[in-house]
């Protein structure tokens, strides 16, 4: 049986490495040397079109450890539908993995909005457990409190995020139902949250161009605990805000909100926190740029301090940023620009956290969603849904910069990329 010293050991390790940007599975990575597993949410639905809708449901590979390349698992199907092999496709757009159990989630992004649960077998192939509504409407992202035992929603077509238990196996809890907060209460009842209220003068919308997305109402657009697991932040596109919530542990329940504000219609999208827990970088949809604040990990109060572009100087036309994702050691991180098909390479100052972009990477693919780091940190994975329809694989470098490998992955709507090991 592990000490207590290793369990703590365990538990930091998976604390920091999650700040990295890196999934659980990483911890595991680092005491196995089994294969690696690769699994991509994609755009299933063809009621969508303008996502594409030619994905399969959750497509299922093996990853190569000396290539980065993704193969079919032997013996198991190309995909698993999100919620069983009979029921019609719903959009599994974003995977997440269980911290220690080989549980897999994933958030159909469609009107009545859920949260599928799939069990990694020994082979790494996928196998349906259960399909449960989320309580909001189209739900972007899915994420797992580092605890295991509830599942976080951002619903961006309802405003509003979703807290799902779960049971000891890492089943959904039935007997308890989805709990959801508004975003335009987190500012108070007085006085709610509204897009442009309250936000700060448009900082370093530095380039020419006629990027809109909604500022309509409220858009939850990324859900996640931070490093320690004591708040979980909530990123919300219409309102250009990231919201804290103080986190309960036992229940589950979300409290004591906090809010920091944007630019102006920059539209807050993803973020991903600095090993050092102190530093959030936040990619800002709308004005292709980089948010950087400070985090108190104390009181889950977030300090706006600079706003960077995302796109090469003297860039004139629209583009719509989207994933980001910290790399290895925190020297350095990447964000993805849509339309102008690249990704940003940021290097992080070591004193004060400033970002500088160094460069930007063709992503060798049409309108980038998200990257994702396979375990070692060695490969960086580009997922394109519209017509790119696939998967780019790249090294990551000692000294922070990415290389394409030469290798494409074909995957109908490719929205999200997650592993396991």
């Amino acid at each position: 049986m592990p000490s207590r010293r290793q369990l703590l050991q365990a538990s930091a390790l998976a604390s920091g490495l999650g700040a990295l940007g890196l999934t659980a599975s990483t911890v595991q990575a680092a005491t196995s040397s089994g294969p690696v597993y690769a699994y991509v949410g994609t755009y299933s639905d063809g009621g969508k079109p303008w996502r594409g809708g030619r994905g399969l449901g959750v497509h299922q590979f093996v990853v190569d450890g000396a290539t980065g390349v993704l193969k079919p698992i032997p013996g198991a199907p190309p995909a698993v539908a999100s919620a069983g092999s009979d029921a019609k496709l719903r959009n599994p757009a974003s995977l997440a993995r269980h911290p220690t159990l080989p549980m897999l989630y994933a958030a159909n992004e469609f009107e009545a909005g859920s949260v599928s649960a799939f069990r990694i077998g020994a082979n790494g192939a996928l196998s349906f457990v259960a399909e449960m509504p989320c309580g909001g409407k189209d739900p972007a992202y899915v994420s797992v409190h580092p605890d295991g035992r509830f599942v976080f929603t951002a619903n961006y077509a309802s405003g509003d995020v979703s807290v799902i238990a779960l049971r000891a196996d890492g089943t959904f809890d039935t007997d308890r139902a989805p709990v959801v907060y508004k975003d335009v209460a987190a500012c108070g009842a007085a006085t709610p949250c509204k897009p442009g209220a309250d936000v700060v003068p448009l900082i370093a919308r530095v380039h020419e161009g006629f990027a809109t997305s909604d500022h309509d109402g409220p858009h939850a657009h990324m859900v996640q605990a931070d490093p320690a697991g004591n708040f979980v932040l909530v990123a919300d596109l219409g309102l250009d805000r990231v919201i804290s919530y103080r986190f309960d542990r036992a229940t589950g329940a979300l409290s004591q909100p906090s809010t920091v504000a944007v630019s102006e219609s920059s539209g807050a999208r993803h973020f991903a926190f600095h090993p050092n827990g102190k530093w959030v970088y936040l990619v800002n949809e709308e004005a292709s740029t980089i948010a950087f604040l400070r985090y108190d990990g104390a009181t889950g109060v977030l300090t706006l301090v600079s706003e960077t572009s995302a796109l090469p100087a003297g860039f004139k036309g629209t583009s719509y940023a989207s994933g980001i994702r910290m790399l290895p050691g925190g020297t350095h991180f990447v964000s993805l620009n849509r339309l102008h098909d690249s990704i940003s390479i940021f290097k992080v100052d070591a004193r004060t956290g400033a970002p500088t972009l160094v460069r930007e990477e063709w992503t060798r693919g049409n309108y980038p969603r998200s990257c994702t780091l396979e375990p070692s940190g060695r490969f960086l994975y580009v997922c394109h849904n519209k017509q790119g329809d696939n998967v780019t694989i790249f090294r990551v470098k000692k000294n922070g910069d990415v290389q394409f490998t030469g290798q494409y992955v074909a995957v109908g709507s490719a929205a999200a990329i997650e592993f396991s090991s």
